[in-house]
């Protein structure tokens, strides 16, 4: 028989009338049923039928009321649909189960894995599964390096957890990290600290980390110090550690060989020498130690009365810059600051010639000269500005000349521009007195009012203006006699109980008292900072030369040979010029700054006359003086050299 099949099998495949066929067998447990198109209708129990072989095989579940659909089982597997191409005969089978999903709920105490058998829970990352009720879980926990895993809690204890699930339910997982012991030992001078913080050697030299922890040391030498390197745990001169156990680390600082530098001022200037990096501060720290190879540079920094010269010694000329690998030893020169004499001679026909004043800028000065008194001009050439007799007071950068002019016996105040005089109104009285004129062409200085009362006043484009006083109805006098580009004047003020003190002008009727030095008190010029010179009398009664600045009035003192002094005119670098004299001596002009006073007949090359007087400076140095010579009068212009 089994022949003869064999034979009609062989003939049917040959005839091409024969198909092979494989069948699928489904066996279905619990309130639930299979689908499939190649049923007849939902499969409910047992179920079977046959394919060609390799055909494609669709299965869905078919979930009945609340009940849950549990996996298959045989040639399919999980809960999803399942698909099949069976080259064989297979069997499946598809199981159900009653009621709602159980819900198991992991929660993580520090680092760690944990997961579920069956499948569902995998935490970190899926830390909830639903699960069908009466289902059987165990949970596993699995610590990183460096983490201890020390047991379950909630629904578990201990260090295993198997769970049979009736109902929703939590459990926690614990992990704690191992510690590793870091310590830094230094040798020699110089600090360690890590990232992460914890290391902050000297200070604290051990910490504990988190094992596994990437740490990295970082060495700084103290000055005077480098760092060699690293040795222990670490080695050269970078210290990168990851931390599976305790480590020790040993930091080498070498003492670096250090060298003295001695700083020698000289000459007859003065200036301060400092050094970068920081330790030459001279005068006052003249000697100091530095690291070897430090590059040290000294710069050099005359007073205003002074000029540098040269560096001599381990530096020469200009400059001075080192890179240390010895001892050093350099002299500063600084010289006083010398002035050439220019004689601007005096107009056609005249034979004496006195400085009034110079412009901030431009170099352009006032004066007076004669035979008669008249008012000169100086741009580089001498011009008589046509006034018959005068006062010159000022000058500024644009040319304009004030001061004060004989007008049909009265003085008034005058201002001059290119050739051209005007009459400056009075306050009301008879006599008016220019003395000085900022860069915007403000007039100062002084004018009688209707009542012969004397009072300090500005002219602008409107006319004169009341500056008021210090004093009181029956005392009111005040007098203004220099003015600076920010329009603030200073001069004098009659006071109702201290005498006349020297005052600042901020506004018409704003008046402040700068005191005075005993007695009497003017103030004679400002400079744009607000510095500002003059003379007061002392309680002796001798007139002393003061400079106020920072709300203190400092008296400038005088020079051997003189007694009496008076400061004129300072300039914006706060250097100041004026006179000196004593009733039995001869008068000597004199420049001042930084708490210096020095006799301008020492430093001026270039002339047999005797500096007498010195009465302006403009911002580049440059001073205008009286000079005499066996009786003649000169104005001379002194250039900074």
């Amino acid at each position: 028989m089994r022949g003869w099949m064999l034979l009609l099998a062989t003939f049917a495949t040959a005839c091409g009338h024969y198909t092979a066929k494989a069948t699928v067998t489904v066996a279905v447990s619990g309130p639930g049923a299979v689908r499939s198109p190649a049923l007849q209708g939902d499969c409910r129990g047992t179920c079977w039928f046959s394919v060609p072989r390799d055909t494609p095989v669709h299965l869905e579940p078919v979930i009945e009321g609340e009940a849950t659909f549990a996996g298959w089982s045989g040639a399919c597997s999980g809960t999803a649909a399942c698909d099949l191409a069976p080259g064989v005969d297979v069997s499946v089978a598809a199981t159900f189960m009653a009621g709602q999903p159980r819900r198991l709920q992991v929660s993580l105490n520090g680092a760690g894995t944990v997961r579920s058998d069956p499948a569902g829970i995998d935490c970190p990352r899926t830390c909830a599964a639903d699960f069908p009720p009466g289902t059987a879980v165990r949970l596993d926990a699995s610590a990183p390096e460096g983490w201890d895993f020390t047991g379950f809690g909630g629904a578990c204890s201990g260090p295993s957890c198997s769970l049979t699930l009736s109902n929703d339910v939590s459990a926690w997982a614990t992990f704690v990290q191992r510690p590793a012991n870091l310590v830094v030992q230094l040798s020699g001078s110089g600090s360690v600290t890590s990232s992460p913080a914890g290391i902050d050697c000297p200070r604290i030299c051990s910490a504990t980390f988190g094992a596994g922890s990437n740490v990295t040391l970082t060495a700084t030498p103290a000055a005077g110090f480098s760092f060699n390197g690293f040795a222990g745990a670490c080695s050269g001169t970078s210290c990168p550690l990851r931390l599976s156990t305790s480590a020790r680390v040993v930091a080498a600082f070498q003492a670096i060989p250090a060298f003295k530098v001695v700083v020698v001022p000289g000459g007859d200037g003065h200036g301060r020498v400092a050094s970068a990096p920081a330790g030459i501060d001279c005068p006052g720290t003249c000697t100091a130690t530095f690291a070897e190879g430090t590059a040290l540079t000294l710069s050099a920094a005359p007073d205003a009365l002074s000029r540098f010269v040269r560096y001599e010694g381990s530096c020469s000329g200009g400059q001075c810059a080192l890179a240390l690998r010895g001892d050093a030893a350099i002299s500063v020169e600084f010289a006083q600051r010398r002035y050439l004499a220019t004689d601007l001679g005096a107009p056609a026909g005249g034979w004496w010639s006195d400085a009034i004043g110079i412009s901030p800028h431009g170099t352009l000065v006032a004066g007076a000269w004669g035979g008669a008194q008249r008012i000169f001009f100086w741009d580089g050439s001498m011009h008589d500005i046509g006034i018959a007799t005068g006062n010159p007071s000022g000058v500024n950068e644009a040319g304009t000349v004030v001061g004060t002019a004989l007008v049909a016996n009265q003085w008034h105040a005058f201002r001059w521009d290119s050739g051209k005089t005007s009459d400056l109104a009075s306050l009301g009285g008879e006599i008016s007195w220019a003395t000085g004129v900022n860069r915007a062409g403000v007039v100062v200085g002084w004018s009688a009012r209707g009542d012969g009362v004397v009072r300090a006043t500005s002219w602008t484009a409107k006319g004169p203006v009341d500056l008021g006083s210090l004093g009181d109805p029956w005392n009111g006098c005040s007098y203004a006699h220099a003015i600076n580009s920010s329009g603030v004047a200073v001069g004098e003020s009659c006071t109702a109980a201290a005498g006349t003190r020297a005052a600042r002008f901020r506004a018409p009727g704003v008046i402040d008292d700068l005191g005075s030095l005993g007695g009497y008190a003017r103030a004679q010029a400002i400079n744009d900072a607000g510095m500002i010179v003059g003379y007061s009398t002392t309680s002796s009664g001798i007139f002393h030369a003061f400079v106020y600045a920072d709300g203190k009035m400092i008296d400038a003192g005088t020079m051997p040979g003189a007694n009496q002094s008076d400061l004129v005119a300072v300039n914006g670098a706060g250097v100041a010029v004026g006179y000196v004299f004593d009733s039995g001596g001869p008068q000597r002009g004199v420049v001042y700054a930084a708490g210096r006073m020095l006799d301008l007949n020492t430093l001026v090359d270039g002339t047999l006359y005797t500096i007498t007087m010195a009465t302006g400076i403009d911002e580049a140095g440059n001073i205008v003086v009286q000079a005499q010579d066996r009786g003649y009068r000169r104005a001379l212009l002194l250039r900074p050299q």
